[in-house]
């Protein structure tokens, strides 16, 4: 059916949904991993004692000093204990968000949109899944939160019941384990909650980018262009290889590639050096680059996953090959030069029957002729014959 959307998302589509502001979002998760968080810190960092030291230095000193003074010692400790605490539930909402996204900003979704004020789309999103979703999502978590505190008092009522007979230097740290006890608890029961959640944020993200079919046939048309411009990109990408490094192809006796990752081009001319070495060596784009351009000068290429492996890893440029891999390389040689030696035959072959044919043809042509110095002959006895 035309206009029916049922192909998955293009990795294009997903950004530019996401620089929009539509990607995916568990609201439920940031907060989960904020308090987790923040309550660590608070259990891990909370101390009354600089507090207390203030106010015991005030009532030994009689209140005699500014109160202005004890206010901004009182603010400044209070600063102390805050802020690691705000920092870490900064941290904890921001790379969540910005992991959920991928780390892209959704810079064009800061702009007035007038269509968002519609209320014909906001009617349409009361009866959305998302919409259900959230709404049986809900119901779940004031189950959960219900299970949290029956297990919580159950676990702790003896914690909570001592709070009376305790000290007062304490009190504070009992405090701050309950609190850190009830987040878990909490946590544990919503824990499969979010996760479920997570699921269907992603279900539901998918299902609003699906795609046309005509339209992931565009947008890869867009991507890859016409033929003209593909040809122009391969011409500007040749441009790129040096002089020097073309020069050192075209001299190479052959180019073993990894076939689309690794390009090591071998040099062996036995009246130069006795050894073989390595004369070009690139990776990935460069690495096409080079098998290209070997392939239009006319040295060959040759396809070999392993040996292309062992040389990247253990040779440099213009660096000679050990007796380790020389039986390989010189198999290669005699190899191609049987391929050689077979396609001269070849060819010299068919020139010679091409040869043979002709001489053959223009036999018969001269037996159809007839030859000239018997014709010459015949003519002379005949006139013999009339004297």
């Amino acid at each position: 059916m035309a206009g029916e959307k049922t192909e998955l998302p293009t990795e294009k589509k997903r950004r530019d949904s996401a620089r929009k502001g539509q990607s995916f979002k568990s609201r439920d998760l940031v907060v989960a991993v904020m308090l987790l968080c923040g309550v660590c810190v608070v259990t891990a960092h909370a101390s009354a004692v600089g507090l207390m030291e203030i106010l015991m230095a005030a009532i030994e000193d009689g209140f005699r000093q500014d109160p202005a003074q004890y206010a901004t010692g009182l603010l400044l400790k209070l600063a102390g204990l805050a802020v690691p605490i705000l920092m870490a539930c900064i941290v904890a909402t921001a790379l969540p968000s910005l992991y959920q996204s991928k780390f892209v900003l959704a810079t064009e979704s800061l702009g007035l949109k007038f269509e968002s004020l519609n209320p014909v789309n906001g009617f349409k999103k009361l009866f959305s899944m998302r919409t259900l979703k959230d709404f049986v999502k809900a119901i779940l978590y004031l189950l959960a939160f219900a299970l949290a505190a029956a297990l919580f008092w159950e676990m702790q009522k003896g914690t909570i019941v001592g709070l009376i007979h305790a000290q007062a230097g304490a009190m504070l740290g009992l405090w701050a384990k309950l609190l850190l006890a009830l987040v878990l608890t909490c946590l544990a029961c919503i824990a499969l909650i979010i996760a479920v959640d997570v699921l269907c944020e992603i279900f539901l993200l998918t299902k609003d980018l699906k795609m046309e079919k005509q339209e992931v046939k565009r947008e890869h048309k867009e991507q890859e262009g016409n033929p003209e411009v593909k040809a122009k990109r391969r011409e500007l990408h040749m441009e790129l290889i040096d002089s020097q490094l073309k020069s050192d192809i075209e001299k190479s006796s052959f180019v073993v590639v990894n076939p689309t990752h690794i390009a090591v081009a071998v040099y062996f001319k036995p009246e130069v050096v006795p050894f073989p070495f390595i004369s070009a060596i690139e990776l990935d784009h460069k690495a096409l680059m080079v098998k290209a351009y070997a392939k239009k000068v006319g040295v060959p290429v040759v396809e070999n996953i392993p040996l292309a492996r062992r040389l990247f890893k253990k040779y440099k440029r213009y660096s000679f090959i050990d007796v380790a891999e020389i039986e390989e390389i010189m198999r290669i040689l005699i190899w191609l030069m049987q391929v050689e030696d077979a396609a001269i035959a070849d060819r010299l072959g068919v020139s010679a029957v091409e040869d043979v044919e002709a001489e053959a043809e223009a036999e018969a042509a001269d037996e159809e002729a007839g030859d000239p110095t018997d014709a010459i002959a015949d003519a002379g006895g005949a006139n013999k014959d009339s004297l």
